[in-house]
């Protein structure tokens, strides 16, 4: 019985990495072809800070996501996780294309070596389009809720400090604006809330 969740963490793993990587790269592909990709922030943004130090929350994204499932036990919450994972990413990567933006501020030259590769990566990885409601956002607070309802141990509150890096970094890389966050944050909280409603798992619910 363990040995077949393991399995079917495994088979999750690759299908939402192929599942968002197709959805998120058309949705760059085709606001790439526009003539015309709007960019919306406020003046404070400007004095927002470029910290390279921040790439290293950033770039560990993926992992903190995937690490989630190596918290539940559980093959319904597995399957009701997964279906939250694809509810984000659809939903958002819809509002990608109805709502193209792009980020405005252009980054720094970088000269320390190691942190130009992280960015030279980032760069490959992704761009300065798919913004609003931001992703990464989204995703690491969904993260954050799995690891405190599925972890017993003080542990859970040290990832979770991780996880609110990750969410606020993408400020400080000049990733996205202030609304992406924002919207990131909403799109989770109606997910939450939406999810919560119509499971009766209690993954979230205590």
């Amino acid at each position: 019985m363990k040995d077949n969740l393991q399995r079917l963490k495994i088979k999750y793993i690759i299908f939402i990495t192929i599942f968002f990587t197709i959805l998120y790269k058309g949705a760059e592909f085709y606001t790439r072809t526009l003539d015309y990709v709007p960019s919306y922030f406020m003046a404070w943004e400007k004095k927002i800070p470029f910290l390279t130090i921040f790439m290293l929350p950033y770039m560990t994204s993926a992992p903190f996501f995937f690490g989630t499932f190596l918290t539940i036990k559980d093959e319904k919450k597995l399957n009701f996780y997964v279906k939250q994972a694809i509810f984000l990413t659809v939903v958002s990567i819809a509002i990608f294309f109805i709502v193209p933006m792009k980020f405005y501020f252009p980054k720094p030259e970088i000269a320390n070596p190691i942190f130009n590769f992280f960015f030279y990566v980032l760069g490959q990885l992704d761009s300065s389009f798919n913004q609003c409601p931001s992703l990464h956002v989204s995703f690491a607070f969904l993260s954050i809720a799995i690891y405190c309802k599925e972890m017993k141990t003080k542990l859970k509150y040290l990832i979770s400090i991780w996880g609110f890096l990750i969410a606020i970094s993408v400020h400080f890389v000049y990733q996205h604006h202030f609304i992406d966050f924002v919207g990131g944050f909403i799109m989770f909280l109606g997910e939450f809330v939406l999810f919560s409603m119509h499971s009766h798992t209690g993954l979230y619910l205590g």
